[in-house]
């Protein structure tokens, strides 16, 4: 018999040795399952994060999951039923609380305590501690946002506008000089045809941003929502309704803003509306439009309309890790990630968002990004929406809750503001009381 050489016989017998460790490095690959609700140009640049870290951390592997948020959650909720929720969930502060409630989310106290990053004093406090709920963190800030106010350079240049508005008055009186009817007419002219509009001013949301605009309103107006003890509407049906009023009359009194607008971002981009009110990330698809086809943009801060108060709607994402997950011993690695992210966050920022890590907002090079300005400037007067336990009941946008229905009736049915309010407020007291 043919005796094996013996250079080749060691070579079968490392090999035999090495196969072992290879396959025991392969098994090491950690993978986790990451849900968010961005689906905008925003999802984009974390669908480039996530592939970033993957590249970067070849044995921590991250599928990234994206949806709306409403149907996100109602999918969270079903998986944890099973133990099979993400390792790491996306939401916004006031929804902890309906998880919360659950034992659907892991406290993270304990967690990060020996964390370098993930501490308070790298965040901006108005983003940590909307994450504390009764005493206990449960998740970790990842941006901030609001609504601001976008409008198109050369429409405005055209009308001889120099500058945005920013109070109600001048949000009306510059409106109707940017709203412009197939002949030529604007709202108060003789002859204007609201019918026949060819250029609105601004947008007018018929979806859950209708009431986050009522929101930042209301709030101008000092106005509350929930009683302290959690258990009652507190409304204040006037104010309610002169905020909804105000709203109202920008697309049925004054003519300045269209009904039943669904594609606002397209809107903006095509000239059919000259002014926006949306977030930070839409920035992404506007600085696109610019270097493709030249589109002029600026930012503003959302206007002012009540002399009360100063105050924006606004929110924030952050990141959770769900309590019944397949394998909680990943948490960990989950907790890296996060981490990174939030050293990472300048190509966040490139998303529109504002990064709450004290760090990336305070440097240089987030701030000297376009169209970030007003947004900066907007951040401590950001109202978020009560993050209670009822809190999806009230207003989920995929449900008729109270809020979308009042919204709905008064921007798309003119239904009466006084009316409306009022019927919200009693169906959100049932809620509570419901509790």
């Amino acid at each position: 018999m043919k005796r094996i050489g013996r250079p080749f016989g060691v070579m079968l017998v490392l090999l035999a040795l090495l196969l072992p460790a290879a396959a025991s490095a392969q098994g090491d690959v950690v993978t986790l399952e990451f849900w968010g609700g961005w689906t905008g140009p925003d999802g984009d640049i974390m669908d480039q994060l996530v592939q970033q870290w993957n590249s970067e951390h070849p044995n921590i592997q991250i599928t990234l999951t994206r949806q709306q948020w409403s149907p996100l959650f109602d999918a969270f909720v079903v998986a944890s039923a099973s133990n099979e929720a993400p390792d790491i969930l996306a939401m916004h502060p006031q929804e902890l609380a309906q998880f919360i409630v659950l034992d659907l989310l892991t406290p993270l106290d304990d967690l990060i305590a020996g964390s370098e990053i993930l501490k308070p004093e790298n965040y901006l406090e108005s983003a940590w501690n909307p994450n504390i709920y009764e005493g206990t963190l449960y998740a970790i800030p990842l941006d901030l946002h609001m609504h601001g106010l976008y409008y198109n350079l050369d429409l405005f240049e055209q009308a001889g506008i120099e500058n945005p508005p920013t109070t109600g008055a001048e949000l009306i009186e510059i409106g109707k000089q940017l709203t412009v009817d197939a002949n030529g007419n604007h709202p108060d002219d003789e002859g204007f045809d609201p019918d026949n509009v060819v250029q609105y001013a601004i947008n007018m949301h018929s979806n859950h941003h209708a009431f986050f605009q009522w929101w930042a309103l209301y709030r101008q107006l000092g106005g509350e929502l929930i009683s302290e003890d959690g258990t009652e509407c507190a409304m204040d049906i006037d104010k309610a309704a002169q905020a909804w009023q105000f709203l109202q009359d920008l697309v049925y009194t004054h003519h300045i803003a269209p009904q039943g607008q669904t594609d606002y971002a397209r809107d903006f981009l095509s000239g059919r509306t000259a002014m926006l009110i949306d977030g930070p990330w839409q920035m992404p698809a506007f600085e696109a439009a610019e270097a493709e086809t030249g589109f002029r943009w600026a930012s503003a801060k959302y206007p002012q309309v009540f002399e009360e108060n100063y105050a924006v709607w606004g929110s924030g994402h952050n990141l959770t890790l769900p309590s019944k997950v397949a394998d909680p011993e990943k948490r960990d690695e989950a907790l890296q990630f996060i981490e990174w992210l939030a050293a990472n966050s300048t190509a966040w920022a490139r998303a529109g968002q504002l990064p709450a890590y004290r760090e990336v907002m305070e440097s240089e090079e987030f701030r000297a990004m376009y169209g970030r300005e007003a947004f900066i400037e907007m951040m401590p007067y950001e109202v978020f929406l009560p993050g209670i336990p009822a809190y999806n009941e009230i207003f989920a946008s995929n449900a008729p809750t109270p809020m979308m229905v009042m919204a709905q009736s008064i921007m798309l049915e003119q239904a009466d503001p006084v009316t409306a309010a009022q019927t919200a407020c009693d169906e959100i007291t049932f809620i509570l009381q419901m509790q």
